[in-house]
């Protein structure tokens, strides 16, 4: 038997008896039956002269929203507030109102879900961080809120072919970039995958066509197959008479998951072995044991593709045991197997913790929360979001946090909640939950900011692994710490999340400002000292006759590109100039700057510093302090010179920079070379551009390279055009030599949905 997702009801609800029928499935309760009906009809003629797009009276969204809810197994107040949840946004009624009829839980769920909706309505995309921000706020501090929006969302992608393409291409790519993505986060996997679908369908319905196309060529074929392997699963469980109640049925693979498998992981159609999957749902996690092993006994295991996620649940509340297998004919399937219990979660979630209880009264609603914010480890992070102050302000608190300004936002939930995820275990058996491509440093950082600051690296599985190395789902880690380490800038490169990003960017900022400090008073002793030399050496040489005016040492100061005496002071005593030369040059000399060379010479010995660059050599001398140009962002070991501006210091450029070519006959360039024994190992910019199709999930497929390659993104820019449904854009990348770079672009370019990327090296840039 061939089930679809969960067998939910997927249709627009159109009678008020039709949610009444699915409640009376699970309460018995009249006197709540009949406040829902009321909440019905009060909800009705508050929406009595609104129309919807394809012109139906506007009551059946919201009824259609409850008729979810119900399916889900929700509580009375929470379809109230499902059959409500826009009267305060599209009617006069007031959250008082509601709060003296229904009660205040009710009303702060549907306050909540207003304020969320208010984003969603204008200016979308200029007021996206706020509209996460309130999203993610409201899902923490009562669920239940989420759980309505989805519902509602679910019914407008119903009517979404009544919108322009253009809102439709909209809507459907925040469904599945954030709706979807949140059903999955709190295990909702009926809710995800209709979530999935739809969107999809509007997204690209070419590819949809074809998918849905390739599923029902060997439709039959394959539900023969599965429906034989299902035949001799029940007949060998029949055999065991002490074996409770047990349901064995399949279910298809959903057309987005397909999709994913064949863009993403390059994979044909013919290749998925799991668009069909048998579920195997018990009654206890004894019998789930045992099953598998007569599964194993009756197929050949593939090696490696065994899981249990009843030991080790998923953060999303998911336990089942999962195992690929072989039959005599070579056919790989998938098998599930789970309690009826866990079956619930799996398809239903934090939706299904909350699952109406006949019965229960006086429910702590807070406790309620607390119960699932510890299971689902999104939540206690998103927590952090409460810290953000709609202004901008940065907060800092205790125990491994971060601090958020509003236009990172978007930026941190992407990168941080809705990319995919893996599973790592701490030594105490604790899951701890990470992006793709986290590192040891991020899973330090997870912990706590003091472990992140002193750690060294950590066992992996036992063996001692560096603190760049990525970690993989499934892995025990045990971090590594010492006293005397502390964090570094190289860090920063590999660094996944912004829970370790941004400790280490304080650490180090807080770190520059005491050195800046410290260095501030050692230069203005040094400038002392060396003032009182040069004082002595022009009595000692009886030159104190032959001094320059002030402003004659102004002079030869500028074109030195000195701004005082006291930066030049500052840089005889740190030893670029002997004092006998500062006193010929500058204080003694008569006649003008005017030789070239002995200018630049003297420039260049200026920006020469212990903090200078070691692996540049420029007019000759190492250690210079100097800017990589970026207009071009030149890279080792490509040809390269440099220039003195005015306001910039020294600047270094590729030698076919356009801002190079143009500045060629009225600058005198300085010769310039990349120090060869000082470049391997290091990391270097460069910019790279970007033109994609506007499809679902590129960027994320872009992004997981880069991390597979170890490649940091330090910078993006990208922009939507929903006219022709492309992005453009540019990144800043951190990449060892061209080689790695010109071997990542390859790859990217040949990426579904790349229409065109390539490195950025004309794009002019203010010199001076």
């Amino acid at each position: 038997m061939i089930q679809d997702s969960a067998s939910f009801n997927y249709v627009e609800c159109r009678d008020v008896q039709v949610l009444i029928a699915e409640m009376r499935k699970y309460i018995n309760n009249e006197k709540q039956i009949e406040e829902v009906k009321e909440a019905y009809y009060y909800a009705e003629e508050k929406h009595s002269d609104q129309k919807r797009k394809n012109g139906d009276p506007f009551i059946i969204h919201p009824l259609s929203t409850g008729y979810y809810l119900a399916q889900w197994r929700m509580g009375p107040k929470t379809i109230i507030a499902g059959l409500l949840h826009d009267v305060i946004e599209d009617t006069p009624v007031t959250f008082d109102e509601i709060e003296e009829k229904y009660g205040t839980e009710v009303a702060d769920i549907v306050e909540a879900v207003t304020k969320v909706s208010y984003f969603t309505k204008e200016n979308r995309a200029q007021m996206k961080a706020q509209y996460l921000r309130k999203l993610f706020l409201s899902m923490v501090r009562d669920i239940r809120v989420i759980i309505v929006k989805i519902a509602d969302r679910m019914h407008n992608l119903l009517t979404l072919k009544y919108m322009t393409p253009e809102k439709q291409k909209i809507i459907a790519k925040e469904t599945l970039e954030i709706y979807s993505t949140i059903a999955h986060r709190i295990g909702m996997k009926s809710a995800k995958n209709i979530l999935e679908d739809y969107s999809f369908e509007f997204l690209d319905p070419d590819e949809y066509k074809k998918i849905t196309t390739l599923l029902e060529e060997d439709k039959e074929a394959r539900y023969q197959i599965i429906n034989e392997i299902i035949k001799d699963i029940n007949t060998k469980i029949e055999e065991c008479e002490d074996m409770g109640e047990v349901m064995v049925f399949g279910r298809s693979k959903t057309i987005y998951s397909i999709y994913r498998k064949i863009a993403v992981f390059g994979k044909s159609f013919q290749d998925i072995n799991d668009i069909l999957a048998i579920i195997i749902i018990t009654n206890s996690v004894d019998d789930c044991y045992r099953i598998l092993g007569w599964i194993h006994q009756m197929y050949t295991p593939l090696s490696g593709r065994f899981k249990d996620y009843i030991a080790t649940p998923k953060n999303n509340l998911y336990q089942s045991l999962h195992t690929t297998l072989a039959n005599k004919d070579g056919i790989i399937f998938e098998v599930q197997i789970r309690t009826k219990e866990m079956d619930d979660v799996a398809e239903h979630g934090a939706a299904a913790h909350w699952k109406y209880k006949e019965g229960e009264k006086n429910v702590d609603i807070a406790k309620k929360q607390r119960e699932i914010d510890e299971k689902v480890d999104m939540f206690t992070r998103i927590m952090n979001l409460e810290k953000l102050s709609t202004d901008g302000t940065e907060f800092d608190y205790s125990n491994s946090t971060e601090m958020f300004v509003e236009q990172d936002i978007e930026e941190t939930v992407k990168s941080d909640y809705l990319t995919s995820l893996i599973y790592i275990l701490t030594p105490e058996g604790h899951v701890v939950t990470l992006p793709f491509g986290s590192s040891v440093l991020d899973f330090a950082y997870k912990i706590h900011t003091d472990v992140g600051h002193k750690t060294i690296g950590a066992k992996i599985n036992g063996v001692f692994s560096p603190y760049n190395t990525i970690l993989n789902s499934g892995e025990m880690v045990e971090i590594q710490t010492s006293n005397d380490t502390e964090p570094q800038e190289k860090w920063l490169k590999f660094v996944r999340t912004s829970t370790a990003r941004r400790p280490i960017e304080q650490f180090l900022n807080q770190k520059k400002r005491e050195e800046e400090e410290k260095e501030q008073i050692t230069n203005q002793k040094l400038i002392r000292n060396t003032k009182r030399e040069i004082d002595r050496y022009i009595i000692a040489h009886n030159l104190k006759w032959q001094v320059n005016s002030l402003d004659d040492i102004q002079k030869k100061l500028k074109v030195l590109d000195y701004r005082n005496i006291d930066e030049f002071l500052l840089s005889v005593g740190k030893g670029d100039f002997s004092i006998p030369e500062a006193v010929d040059v500058v204080y003694v000399a008569k006649e003008e700057l005017k030789d070239i060379d002995q200018i630049n010479d003297m420039k260049t010995r200026k920006y020469k510093s212990q903090m200078g660059r070691d692996d540049l050599r420029i007019n000759g001398i190492e250690k210079v302090s100097c800017t990589i140009a970026q207009c071009c962002f030149p890279i080792p070991m490509e040809n390269v010179t440099s220039f003195i501006s005015k306001t910039k210091g020294i600047q270094v450029h590729r030698s076919e920079c356009v801002n190079i070519v143009n500045i060629r006959k009225v600058k005198n360039l300085l010769p310039t070379e990349w120090v060869a024994s000082k470049v391997e190992g290091r990391s270097y910019s460069a910019k790279i551009r970007l033109l994609l199709q506007d499809r679902p999930g590129v960027l994320n497929e872009i992004f997981a390279i880069f991390s597979q390659k170890r490649i940091n993104v330090d910078e993006a820019k990208v922009i939507t055009n929903h006219d022709d449904f492309s992005q453009k854009g540019s990144l800043i990348i951190s990449v060892e030599d061209v080689e790695q770079l010109n071997s990542t672009l390859t790859i990217l370019s040949e990426l579904p949905g790349v229409v065109k990327i390539s490195r950025a090296l004309t794009v002019g840039d203010n010199l001076e």
